[in-house]
């Protein structure tokens, strides 16, 4: 009888194990794309993506390894975040701190719903001279943390 239960909570202590592995090297978290707001360099909208099963709540977004002037999750019920997007005035897009909204999975955002659901989800920087920026992330409790190098002249 010890063996077998020894066993069995070896087995779970190995599938919990790959599992962790599994999220680790396959994060859930992605950028799409990033662009300057129209006219201020110093502020860049981050367009992020939820590849995984459930929300993701984030946690802190570092600049340069540091905290920037200002940071906002932008909720989007119609269309991407590209250069053109109209940022100020659009009944489309909702300002949130960072903290206070999930992030939605990519596939249970519903594209018929446009104009009444979450569509597309960014965050939006403010700092002089952005070149790196770290994400940290919670996805099923476990931290995770997304960097990514932005080029000049984006």
């Amino acid at each position: 009888m010890k063996k077998i239960l020894f066993i069995l909570v070896l087995s779970v202590l190995v599938v919990g194990a790959v599992f962790m592995i599994y999220l680790k090297s396959n994060p859930p978290l992605a950028i799409e794309s990033y662009t300057s707001k129209q006219g201020n360099e110093a502020v860049k909208i981050i367009a992020l993506e939820n590849k995984g099963l459930r929300d993701i709540k984030l946690t802190q977004l570092l600049v340069n390894d540091q905290l920037p002037e200002s940071t906002e999750l932008v909720i989007s019920k119609s269309e991407p975040f590209e250069a053109e997007t109209k940022l100020e005035g659009n009944e489309h897009l909702s300002f949130h701190k960072l903290s206070q909204r999930t992030i939605l999975p990519r596939q249970y955002i519903d594209p018929q719903a446009i104009g009444k659901e979450p569509q597309h989800y960014a965050v939006q920087v403010q700092a002089p001279d952005i070149r790196k920026i770290t994400i940290q992330y919670e996805y099923l409790k476990i931290p995770f943390t997304l960097t990514a190098e932005l080029q000049a002249n984006k």
